[in-house]
């Protein structure tokens, strides 16, 4: 992800209880400190510095553990190194369940200052306290085996399937929400159930707390349909060795959003931060890197809790 002349961040682990830990250092190549974006940067955050980085590392080329070197890597990794080293601060990028993010941004004592991991801004989610500020966006996108795997073109094609998804993620919500109910199976007050509407069985919503556990439910077998982000998904069958095929077009495009506790601080510095790597090339290098330049920003695009979503819907509205 990065790396224009200046300075780069290199990536030392360690093993926490949470996982995987990467601490970032100065070496060479990529952005250096701005001063007037690190005078922004409130000395009660500095205080607290290497600053706590949540993400849930198993979501390649997002953000997953290298098996090689036990780092954390991903093109969001390359980002948030890259606005540290802008707002002039030293920060730790830490493994954590994506489910459990949100709640320990929230507490009383958090330990994790911001997060960056493929959050999509949600109104729910910022009714309970969390901000978002745009720096990508992405579609959803379902996976099937390559050979004797279901045809999907749409969400109708999940019913009577069994869906493997990633605990607390959009496609999670989607996949119930499709049949009218909140994740869990309660009924959303006013909505309908697509699937029995189409005289269909319902979808079998499988899901894990890590994304890596959802991929192999796919591969071996446990599910049918695999439904993730664009960027995660088009990488997965990459990889696969032509194990795995993508089905039908991505939908409800959507923005990724760094994530922090509502009127955090930090807001202005991390903002101005995404802009000045947009404006002086380190971002797009960034994304040529990963190979997913196709969700990239321009300057006018970072926004607080842009929730618009572009083109067609994976589900209908509920």
């Amino acid at each position: 992800m990065k790396r224009l002349p200046m300075v780069l961040v290199t990536v030392v682990m360690t093993l926490a209880a949470c996982g995987g830990t990467s601490t970032a250092s100065t070496a060479s190549g990529g952005p250096g400190k701005v001063d007037s974006i690190a005078s922004e940067v409130p000395d009660s955050i500095k205080s607290l510095a290497p600053l706590q980085i949540a993400t849930d590392a198993t979501y390649a080329p997002n953000e997953f553990i290298n098996p090689d070197t036990g780092e954390i890597e991903g093109w969001d990794i390359d980002l948030g190194k890259a606005i540290c080293k802008v707002m002039g601060v030293a920060c730790t990028f830490n493994n954590v369940i994506f489910s459990n993010i949100i709640p320990q941004l929230k507490a009383d004592n958090p330990r994790y200052i911001f997060s960056l991991s493929s959050f999509t801004p949600t109104e729910e989610r910022e009714k309970s306290g969390i901000d978002f500020i745009t720096y990508y966006k992405a579609g959803e996108a379902w996976i099937v085996k390559a050979s004797g795997g279901p045809t999907v073109n749409s969400a109708a094609d999940m019913c009577g399937r069994t869906v493997a998804v990633e605990t607390g993620t959009t496609e999670e919500s989607d996949a119930w929400g499709y049949m009218g109910k909140q994740v869990g199976g309660t009924a959303i007050a006013g909505d309908k159930d697509n699937c029995a509407a189409a005289s269909k069985q319902p979808i079998k919503v499988s899901s894990f707390e890590k994304q890596t556990d959802a991929n192999t439910a796919l591969v071996s077998g446990r599910a049918e349909i695999l439904w993730l982000d664009q960027p995660v998904a088009g990488y997965q069958v990459k990889q696969s060795g032509g194990k795995m095929k993508l089905g039908g077009q991505p939908c409800s495009v959507a923005p990724y959003g760094l994530a922090l506790v509502k009127g955090s601080p930090l807001e202005k510095a991390l903002t101005d931060a995404i802009k000045y790597l947009i404006d002086n090339g380190y971002y797009a290098t960034i994304m040529k890197k990963w190979g997913v330049e196709e969700g990239s920003l321009n300057n006018s695009e970072v926004k607080l809790n842009d929730n618009n979503a572009i083109g067609s819907s994976c589900v209908p509205s509920y």
